[in-house]
């Protein structure tokens, strides 16, 4: 079954859309389509969409807290989008015609009717098929490009902090944009198909970097500013050089298996009461004796290093969330606000009212 999430906020709608015998009827053509979660705004349906894998979004227009437009760009911000299609009374031409320059799939307008649905249906069906069809020809040619043993090479290199894993990933990259391909003119989606495998490779020895550095960090193009292979070659080696640097300053080596254990630890929750003598009861240590060891045997003073956690994981909720700066600082267990304040910029580099909260913010919206 083909996976559906309908934006609806009047229920009436949502009922009289649900109520169509359309739901679940496969045919000889194409596997049937099941809404699996509904949101009444756009806020709400974005957190699903972050969450979870759609195949089709019908969305009304007219959302509250971020509109069908606003939600539809932000989609397509990803590499992999849901086709979206705007189910709606608004009919100007001005809307349809935004709507289709973000890549909406099509506008039905409401009330839409069973007979419209089932051809929407039959439309999206072969058009995900294709969509298929080209993933799994991407597949194919990456096969043949790079393999599994070359993406454990470049992951083991990372994972021992090597740098000439970035030049790795950077020849690897180019020679991909610059051998001659089957799939067309868009030899960026090989490309990605090897960015997404490092990453997800990264992702999965690592968990605890998603706490640091989200998954969607990787999935923002904006394919309106990219023109060349240049460009997406600088696009993925940029990705890949940021989350690098951010695993080695967050992982440093330990040759000490103790305080290997005990940083992933920290790494994993940096939320939760880090003090010294908490974490020398959990793992059963002397606090004065796990002093000393990372005073011997650690890189960083064990303050140092909480201190470097929180405030990563602070830059992380300041860039990702809509936590206030002191519920922040509470969250992370600073009960000194403007202490937290201090620590930050002092590690950082720059005070939070430096960040510019705008990945979710509506508010400059412009077509």
């Amino acid at each position: 079954m083909y996976r559906v999430l309908i934006v609806e906020p009047q229920e009436f709608s949502l009922a009289a859309l649900l109520n169509l015998p359309v739901w679940k009827k496969e045919t000889e053509e194409h596997e049937g389509f099941e809404c699996v979660d509904t949101a009444a705004n756009g806020r709400d349906a974005l957190e699903l969409i972050r969450n979870q894998h759609y195949d089709l979004i019908l969305t009304e227009i007219n959302l509250t807290l971020c509109d069908g437009l606003q939600l539809l760009k932000q989609i397509h911000v990803n590499n992999q989008p849901p086709l979206v299609v705007f189910i709606s009374d608004i009919v100007t031409f001005s809307y349809a015609r935004e709507g289709f320059i973000y890549g909406a799939f099509d506008y039905l307008p409401k009330p839409a009717s069973q007979q419209d649905m089932e051809n929407l249906f039959s439309r999206a069906a072969n058009e995900l098929e294709r969509i298929k069809k080209q993933q799994l020809s991407i597949m194919s040619i990456a096969n043949v490009h790079f393999n599994p043993e070359q993406i454990n090479r470049l992951l083991d290199s990372f994972d021992r902090r090597n740098q000439k894993v970035i030049g790795s990933v950077q020849l690897m990259i180019r020679s991909l944009y610059n051998t001659p391909n089957k799939i067309g003119k868009h030899p960026d989606l090989l490309v990605n198909k090897l960015y997404v495998s490092l990453v997800e490779g990264i992702y999965s020895r690592h968990e605890w970097i998603q706490l640091y550095v989200p998954r969607s960090f990787h999935e923002q193009i904006d394919y309106l500013e990219l023109s060349n292979p240049d460009d997406f070659a600088e696009f993925y080696v940029r990705k890949f050089t940021y989350l690098f640097e951010k695993y080695c300053l967050l992982y440093p080596q330990f040759e000490d298996k103790t305080l290997a254990k005990i940083h992933t630890y920290l790494l994993e929750h940096p939320e939760e009461n880090l003090k010294l003598t908490a974490i020398a009861d959990l793992f059963y240590l002397n606090h004065t004796y796990l002093s000393n060891l990372f005073s011997k045997k650690s890189p960083l003073r064990y303050s140092q290093l909480v201190s470097m956690v929180k405030m990563h994981r602070a830059e992380y909720l300041i860039n990702y969330t809509d936590l206030s700066f002191e519920d922040i600082a509470s969250q992370l267990r600073y009960k000194d606000f403007h202490y937290f304040l201090k620590l930050f910029k002092e590690i950082m580099g720059k005070s939070v009212n430096e960040y510019i909260r705008n990945d979710d913010s509506f508010d400059n919206y412009t077509i």
